[in-house]
C-alpha cells in the first residue's frame, strides 16, 4: 500500500505534469471541504474561497489528465425543500439554502457539471448526509472529527453554565436530521467511483426526529434540564439564561436552520440497490456514538 500511496505538499501538488501523464485514464476523487454552518454573511466569501474556488482551481489543473471527476459535496447543497428529496439537484429543482456552506457546494456542483461536459470530462457528485462514527467496520462508532450532533453532545458536556440553568431548545417536532455511518459512506463510495452514475445522495432511508434525537444526545452526556419548543423563533424565546444566550449565540446559532427544517426524507431506492443500508436503531446509534466521543473527550484526530 505504501508503494501507492504519494504525499504531495501543495505546489507539488499544483503541477500534475510532474507526476500524470495526459494519455492516461486518471480518476480524480475530491473530498476535501470547508464545513463551515455560519450564516454571518461576513463568511461567505471564505467559504467560497475555501470550496468553490478551490475545487474550481483543482478541475482547471488537473482536467487534462483525468478521465473521471468525483465530487464529494452534501446531501443538503439543495437546501431546505422538504418532502422526499431526488439525488438529481440540477433538474427544475429551486434550491433553498440555509447558508453559505450549502450555496457554495451546489454552485460547486453546477460548475462541475459545466466544465466537465466543456472539457469531455466525466463528473460524478456523491453527497454524504451528517456523518456518523462507523458501524461496521473496527473500532465501531469511531470517527476522525466531530462534527454537527457531537457538537451538541460536546456543548452539553461538562459545560459550567448546566449547574444552575435549565435550557429550552427550538426544535420542528415533525422534523429530523439525517446522518449516515462514515464506513457506510467510504464503501458506497469505493464502489460507485467507478460506476456511470452522476448524482447519489449518501443518506440514511430515514431522518432521525429531532426530538428524540437531541433527547438521546443530550441525556447520555447526563445534563437533564431542558425541554423543547415546537418551532419557536429563537427571538421569541423570552427571558434567556445564561446558558440559553451562549447556545442560541454559538452552536445553536449554526444548528438552527437544521433544527427548524421542514419535514424531508431522501429517496434511497438507488443507493440500496447499489449497497444495502446497515439495520439499527437511530436512537440507540446516536446514544453508542457520543459514548465513544465522551470516551475520546470529543478530541479530533491530528493527522
Amino acid at each position: 500500500m505504501k508503494q501507492r500511496v504519494q504525499v504531495f505538499n501543495s505546489d507539488e501538488f499544483f503541477n500534475p505534469s510532474k507526476y500524470l501523464l495526459e494519455e492516461e485514464n486518471n480518476y480524480f476523487i475530491h473530498s476535501a471541504g470547508y464545513v463551515n454552518l455560519s450564516t454571518d454573511i461576513s463568511q461567505k466569501e471564505l467559504i467560497f474561497e475555501e470550496n468553490f474556488s478551490f475545487a474550481k482551481k483543482i478541475f482547471k489543473t488537473f482536467h487534462f489528465y483525468i478521465k473521471k471527476f468525483t465530487y464529494i459535496s452534501t446531501a443538503f447543497a439543495i437546501g431546505d425543500i422538504g418532502g422526499k428529496i431526488e439525488n438529481n439537484y440540477h433538474n427544475n429543482t429551486t434550491p433553498n439554502y440555509r447558508n453559505a456552506y450549502e450555496e457554495s457546494k451546489h454552485k460547486t456542483e453546477k460548475h462541475l457539471l459545466k466544465q466537465g461536459h466543456k472539457n469531455n470530462v466525466q463528473i460524478q457528485i456523491l453527497r454524504p448526509s451528517v456523518i456518523g462514527g462507523n458501524i461496521i467496520n473496527k473500532p465501531i462508532n469511531y470517527i476522525s472529527k466531530y462534527m454537527v450532533y457531537y457538537l451538541v453532545g460536546k456543548f452539553f458536556y461538562k459545560n459550567p453554565l448546566l449547574e444552575k440553568n435549565g435550557i429550552r431548545l427550538s426544535v420542528n417536532f415533525k422534523s429530523g436530521l439525517n446522518i449516515i455511518p462514515v464506513d457506510y459512506v467510504a464503501k458506497v463510495i469505493t464502489i460507485v467511483f467507478l460506476k456511470n452514475i452522476q448524482e447519489l445522495n449518501i443518506v440514511h432511508n430515514k431522518c432521525t426526529n429531532l426530538v428524540t434525537g437531541l433527547t438521546r444526545i443530550i441525556e447520555t452526556v447526563g445534563y437533564k434540564q431542558f425541554s423543547f419548543l415546537d418551532n419557536v423563533s429563537t427571538h421569541n424565546i423570552q427571558n434567556m439564561n445564561k446558558l440559553e444566550k451562549f447556545y442560541y449565540s454559538s452552536i445553536g446559532n449554526h444548528l438552527s436552520p437544521y433544527t427548524s427544517s421542514k419535514p424531508y426524507e431522501f429517496n434511497t431506492k438507488k443507493l440500496e440497490g447499489i449497497l444495502p443500508l446497515p439495520q439499527y436503531n437511530l436512537e440507540d446509534y446516536l446514544e453508542q456514538t457520543i459514548i465513544y466521543a465522551m470516551e475520546n473527550n470529543f478530541r479530533n484526530e491530528k493527522w
